[in-house]
């Protein structure tokens, strides 16, 4: 049994990882602003715990881990789009500094952070194997949200940097539908131009979440031919990271 702390902890990645984890006998501690969102959460049996990134100190952020002391952390939160800029930086970026600095506080160590396929330096070329249909939709997608992957890729080289304190395996999903996984998927240098299934993105976050092997990989990740088990187990073994951030 695995006990996990999920920050956003409401989003659909999440019930749904919540549904998935506790059905296979672990423990999901749903951490969320409000506790009007419980009903939600009690329905797929997860705990709710109630704390703001926006507000919390990440004093107050690591007293509630250490009551609970989770094996793993998983930061799937996020502004969502809503209320600006400025919520997106509190949120995706500050929030996320935040649980970092909790964690090494409380001295949990490993954490999964949900990101996004394509999060990169737009500054730099396009990584070697992107084909022409990828370049012209990482250009549309950083035109459209660029603001959400800024904030996104600071958060995500912050926590490169603190290799030392925190044990990270960052996952990178493609868009996400919500049809019904498939339980196969592509892992690694890929395509950005394809989707994902939510409940194939919750299910790939709880099996990278149980293997310590996986530790400082960043994973990209979409619906593909492979079992999630296996596909995880090959990117695994080879140990070679979708995409290097610069520290």
């Amino acid at each position: 049994m695995t006990v996990f702390v999920v920050f956003g902890g409401h989003g659909k990645v999440a019930l749904l990882f919540t549904k998935i984890a506790t059905e296979a006998g672990h423990i999901v501690y749903n951490v969320v602003r409000d506790y009007v969102q419980n009903e939600d959460i009690e329905k797929v049996h997860g705990r709710t715990s109630v704390c703001s990134l926006e507000k919390a100190t990440p004093n107050d952020i690591a007293q509630f881990l250490a009551e609970i002391h989770p094996d793993v952390v998983i930061f799937a939160a996020g502004a969502g789009g809503k209320g600006g800029p400025e919520r997106t930086r509190a949120v995706d970026y500050e929030g996320a500094i935040k649980v970092y600095d909790a964690m090494r506080i409380a001295g949990i160590r490993r954490l999964i952070m949900i990101s996004a396929i394509d999060n990169r330096d737009m500054s730099q070329p396009p990584p070697p194997y992107y084909t022409a249909a990828d370049i012209e939709l990482s250009e549309k997608i950083h035109q459209s949200i660029g603001t959400y992957y800024h904030y996104k890729y600071l958060a995500d080289q912050e926590l490169v940097r603190r290799s030392s304190d925190i044990d990270w395996t960052i996952l990178r999903p493609s868009g996400m539908t919500d049809e019904k996984g498939s339980g196969k998927v592509a892992l690694g240098k890929i395509s950005i131009n394809c989707m994902m299934s939510r409940e194939n993105v919750a299910r790939t976050v709880l099996l990278f979440a149980l293997d310590n092997q996986s530790i400082h990989l960043v994973v990209d990740m979409t619906d593909g031919n492979v079992p999630i088990y296996k596909a995880i187990a090959g990117f695994v073994v080879k140990g070679e990271s979708s995409y290097t951030y610069s520290v």
